[in-house]
């Protein structure tokens, strides 16, 4: 059974160690951050299962985090609060949390939501293809074969490649694509976002000028064949 990783976010280091030593006994990986802007890079740059996120934290709280990780990834979350009051576990709910704990809390508790949030969600590295199974990525090797061939991609060309195949069939529109690879700040550069896509045409199409896989759906995104 692969392994499953889980973000830990909280100012508190304490609470971060404690709950690591547990989830890591349980046989879990674990990564941490320490505010709510490290969180948003982490779940895009690495990628994990699911995300525990404390609501009260500096720079950004748990319940701005949620909402910008909803942006671009759909990530179990689960809150912790200290706050009992039902309009703050409604807020956190509606920008995007999917359960949430109130501190002090029990570890046998929160394992027990964790594995029942993870229950519903395939591992985020499983094995992804589209293409009409021309395009193959190992997540776990990050490793990208078409048409049989390992492709050298750069990681940015990977990470996008990856957003594309995971809504395999759906219309990605430019703004969740930029926002997903580059951030926040890149929402409006769809020039930039052409150069890349140019790029990995090169690299995934039999003639980039006439694609077949990754297609463009004019003035709204990029759609890669399922």
């Amino acid at each position: 059974m692969e392994q499953r990783t889980i973000l830990v976010v909280d100012d508190d280091n304490g609470l971060r160690e404690l709950i690591r030593i547990n989830l890591e006994h349980e046989g879990y990986a674990v990564i941490q951050a320490a505010n709510g802007v490290q969180c948003v890079q982490s779940v895009r740059e690495q990628r994990p299962d699911m995300v525990i996120l404390d609501v009260m934290m500096p720079e950004m709280d748990g319940v701005e985090a949620a909402g910008k990780v909803r942006e671009f990834s759909q990530i179990p979350i689960l809150m912790l609060t200290a706050k009992v009051q039902s309009e703050d576990v409604i807020t956190g709910l509606d920008r995007g949390a999917d359960d949430y704990l109130i501190k002090p809390f029990n570890m046998d508790e929160l394992s027990a939501r964790i594995r029942a949030l993870l229950r519903r969600v395939p591992p985020a590295y499983r094995p992804l293809a589209a293409g009409d199974g021309q395009i193959q990525i190992d997540q776990q090797k990050r490793e990208v074969r078409v048409r049989n061939e390992v492709v050298d991609l750069t990681p940015t060309e990977y990470h996008l490649l990856l957003i594309l195949t995971e809504n395999a069939g759906k219309v990605v529109a430019h703004e969740t694509l930029l926002r997903a690879v580059w951030g926040q700040e890149y929402t409006r550069d769809n020039d930039y976002l052409k150069v890349y896509i140019w790029h990995l045409r090169r690299k995934i199409e039999q003639d980039p000028r006439n694609p077949i896989l990754l297609l463009t759906e004019w003035g709204v995104g990029y759609r890669l064949v399922p």
